[in-house]
Parts: C-alpha cells; structure tokens; sequence
C-alpha cells in the first residue's frame, strides 16, 4: 500500500493550494486539485484517494458531492470546508456520513490534526462549528462506539458510558440545562451533575462543549 493520497475541491486556486500544503505536512499526497465537486467524485474514483477536502464549489451541493463520493466502491474520508451553513445544509451533510466539519478559516496545522484523527475512525467537529449541532445531535444508532474501537481510536481504551451516562449525554447534545436533563429522565439535578461529572472524566474533557466534540469524535452522537 502506497502513501495516503487526496483529492482537493475548491473554486479558489489559493485555497486548494493551501490544502495541499496543509495536507503535505501530514504526510498525504494530493494527486488532484480540482474546482467543481463532480470532477473532485471522478478524481478520488479513478486515482483511489483516500481523503476528499470539500471547500467551495458551483455545480453541486456540499451534501451532493459527498453522497456522491461515499457510495462510490471504495469511498474516501470526507472532510468538509464550511463559510457561513445553515440547519438544513448541516442535517444533510450529517446524513450522507461526513467525516469532518472544519471552518472554511481552518489553519493548516488544525487540518492536519483533523486527518490524523479521521485517519484513526473519529469523526470531527471544530469546536466553533459545534453550537450549530446542539438540538441536531442525537444517540448513535449504527453502533458507532463497536465501530471506532475496531478502528483503533482512543474509544477502545475508554471506560464506557452507562445507560444513564449515555441518556444525560443526549439530552445535553439537545442544548437542555441540568434542571431540564433532570425533569427530563426523572432525576434529581444532584444526580445529573454527578451523571455530568462521570462524563467528564471518562471522556477525558473539561466541560460540556468538549464533551459535545469528543462525543461526535467516538461515535457517540450522531
């Protein structure tokens, strides 16, 4: 097997270079920059790519370009490249299975980080992107947690969540507060914080929007 390999889409020149730069330093060779979304399918389905950028293109939606690419015979991680994105573009791009969200901005060394962890089976959210999911994310429900521990990501060494771990978990992703999480599953708010706080920890993170991220990263939320 060769070195990993990419295909870049952009309508602006300068921002697929900037990919391929940013890509070059993690080790990842992009063997076509190209500017509409369906000649980036055709370059990932007749080069192999392993890794298709998604930034601005005319011809096709984002969520179009990257259904395209994921049901192709070998399909690749899909990063997507975001400016300004709506509900509705975000629950479509959710839908065909995008591998990362990152903002249009992105520096190169938060890009590499990025692809070093899809590369591992993680899915990524930039942290300035993750408001827009609070009340769009729900409990995973194609087994993501067994999938990502196959993969060999973090998740395989991770002290699991409980049932009401995963319950309270949800609830937070809804956007709910600790009051509301405790109405909600018939607790007390005592209970949901020391719910929170196991949370916390076995999830390695500080506080609910890291929560939130490394949640999306293990497959824990849709």
């Amino acid at each position: 097997m060769g070195p990993p390999t990419a295909v870049a889409v952009d309508e602006w020149p300068l921002v697929r270079l900037g990919i391929t730069q940013a890509l070059r330093t993690v080790g990842i060779t992009v063997v076509a920059e190209v500017a509409q979304g369906q000649d980036g399918v055709r370059a990932v389905a007749s080069s192999g790519a392993g890794y298709l950028l998604l930034g601005s293109h005319r011809d096709l939606s984002l969520a179009e370009t990257a259904r395209r690419a994921k049901v192709l015979a070998s399909p690749p991680k899909v990063l997507v490249l975001v400016d300004h994105i709506g509900r509705d573009d975000l629950l479509a791009l959710r839908a065909v299975g995008i591998d990362a969200l990152l903002p249009r901005s992105v520096g190169a060394v938060e890009l590499g980080a990025a692809v070093r962890r899809v590369a591992l089976g993680e899915r990524v959210v930039a942290p300035a992107l993750l408001a827009l999911l609070v009340g769009v994310l729900g409990p995973s429900g194609d087994g993501g947690e067994e999938r990502r521990r196959g993969s060999g990501t973090p998740a395989r060494d991770a002290d699991p969540l409980t049932r009401k771990e995963l319950e309270v978990l949800a609830r937070l992703a809804e956007g709910r507060s600790n009051r509301e999480i405790a109405t909600a599953l018939f607790v007390t708010q005592a209970t949901v914080k020391s719910h929170l706080a196991h949370i916390y920890v076995k999830l390695g993170v500080p506080g609910r929007q890291a929560a939130m991220a490394r949640a999306v990263a293990l497959g824990l939320l849709g």
